[in-house]
């Protein structure tokens, strides 16, 4: 016997409209390397890094503690997050920096006096890449080392493309790991609902003229009201904010992509490669030309 279709009583869930935290994952490198030096008395960068070692002799000083990369560890560091890093007991040079190896599909070092190294980095975008810094330590549950079987397969044949099954394995190793951090890791920079949407446009928007008077209409607020707002809610002026979030773009674009400095000046929204490499060294203490010859990845 067939029964009446009746329609859902008000309240039923499907007539509840539901709202969830929106945030875009983008990958800027999966690499896995050799290494014989990995001594670097400082990094810090704009973008999230994952770490796993296949071997033990790995290091990495945060806070003056000493955390080593084994294998059955992952290691998972925040956005401007400070660092040092070292193999063995080599030494950490005062200046500069001391790094050996290379991908593991272009053949392995005659010797073996090296580590295997994988390494992931990417953003989560605004406002999740503005947690606070920190160093996070895993045990490598079976879950987790399917995936990194998976991505480090992939990555003993072909270093450059990616098929849709490893990409979805990364992905997952990426979310898997976010979804371990204590919940108070995700405490946003405001709750103020018109800021939130500014920093989003200016992450969206920033190649284009964000001025304070652009933003405060945006924003909808007076120019000196909205300048106030930002200040206190974010902690900087929103024209130091820019100039951050821009030099942010540039560090990302000079690590990652093979783009000359000019067009990456333009990219992020500076005149010319002049004014963007004076404001680069005014932050960064570094040209960009230096920056990229430290730490761009091939």
């Amino acid at each position: 016997m067939l029964l009446p279709v009746t329609k859902p009583k008000k309240g039923d869930p499907s007539e509840v409209i539901q709202y969830f935290p929106r945030f875009e994952l983008q990958l800027h490198c999966c690499r896995y390397w050799w290494l014989q030096n990995w001594e670097y008395g400082e990094l810090s960068f704009p973008f999230w890094r994952i770490y796993h070692n296949n071997y033990q002799g790995g290091v990495i000083i945060y806070k003056g503690k000493e955390y080593t990369l084994t294998p059955d560890k992952i290691i998972m560091i925040a956005p401007n997050t400070s660092y040092a890093t070292r193999l063995y007991n080599h030494q950490i040079p005062n200046t500069g920096f001391i790094i050996k190896g290379n991908r593991v599909n272009a053949g392995l070092p005659a010797d073996n006096n090296y580590i295997l190294h994988l390494f992931i980095h990417f953003n989560l975008g605004t406002p999740y890449d503005n947690i606070e810094p920190g160093l996070f330590s895993f045990e490598l549950t079976p879950h987790i080392k399917e995936k990194l079987d998976i991505i480090k397969k992939h990555l003993n044949y072909e270093h450059s493309r990616f098929s849709f099954y490893p990409t979805l394995a990364i992905q997952s190793l990426i979310t898997d790991l976010l979804s371990f951090l204590p919940q108070q890791s995700w405490s946003i920079i405001t709750e103020d609902s018109r800021i939130l949407k500014t920093l989003a446009y200016i992450e969206e928007n920033i190649a284009e003229d964000l001025s304070n008077t652009i933003l405060a209409n945006y924003a909808n607020l007076a120019t000196n009201a909205f300048t106030r707002l930002f200040t206190q809610e974010i902690g900087y002026s929103p024209q130091k904010f820019v100039k951050k979030k821009r030099i942010d773009k540039a560090c990302v674009l000079l690590h990652h992509s093979d783009r000359s400095i000019d067009a990456i000046a333009g990219i992020c929204g500076f005149a010319d490669r002049y004014h963007f490499s004076r404001i680069f060294k005014q932050i960064t203490n570094i040209s960009p030309a230096s920056y990229r010859k430290s730490f761009h990845i091939r």
